[in-house]
């Protein structure tokens, strides 16, 4: 009876960290299965500036990386930039890839992207939501989380990552490992990940409005 009353009593303790933790698990955007729809992001950068342009037109089915800043700061910048350098690696098998910025003040993320390019990935395109803060409506995105990556393919979501705490080390093997089933192709190592993110200085943070 004692050994019995035990183990239930284990369980129980076993489970309350679990439950906790499935609580505490963050959803944002559009799950695995479910399909990516067209929305407007407005370039800042080179000669995309000022220009409305939409990923998932551009992609056209084709492998596709949705990388959504809800907050900017060091870990979320440094992991945006790690994912899209290396999605950019991919471009020659035909992957697209996109940091999104949302946020209610699109001119004041515009003009701290200029100081900020050093930053900030090269090779994908880079712009600021139109539908504010909140991101395209039909995407659902939280803005509990301080990043939200999205992996498509043929118009649906192959890989789905909701980051309350962005790391590059815990996070971004995971995130390449995902851009690279999307093309078939051999996984990075945590090295050569780490290795992409390496010469980042970010510049600081602008505030985030209330």
């Amino acid at each position: 009876m004692l050994a019995r009353l035990a183990l239930m009593l284990t369980a129980i303790l076993i489970a309350i960290p679990l439950s906790a933790q499935d609580a505490a698990k963050e959803v944002s955007g559009p799950q695995v299965g479910e399909k990516v729809t067209p929305f407007k992001i407005r370039g800042v950068l080179d000669d995309q500036v000022g220009k409305e342009i939409d990923l998932v037109e551009a992609a056209g089915g084709k492998p596709l990386v949705l990388v959504f800043v809800h907050e900017r700061n060091r870990p979320a910048l440094g992991l945006a930039r790690v994912v899209c350098d290396y999605a950019a690696t991919h471009k020659t098998n035909g992957l697209t890839g996109g940091l999104v910025f949302l946020t209610p003040d699109a001119t004041g993320v515009a003009d701290w992207v200029k100081v900020a390019t050093a930053a900030l990935p090269k090779g994908v395109t880079i712009g600021i939501s139109t539908d504010g803060a909140e991101g395209p409506g039909a995407y659902g995105l939280n803005r509990k989380v301080q990043l939200t990556v999205l992996v498509a393919k043929d118009n649906k979501v192959t890989a789905n990552f909701a980051l309350v705490q962005p790391s590059v080390a815990a996070d971004g093997p995971k995130i390449a490992e995902a851009i690279a089933a999307s093309v078939g192709a051999k996984a990075p190592t945590a090295e050569e990940l780490q290795k992409l993110g390496a010469p980042m200085r970010p510049a600081r943070p602008m505030r985030q409005p209330q």
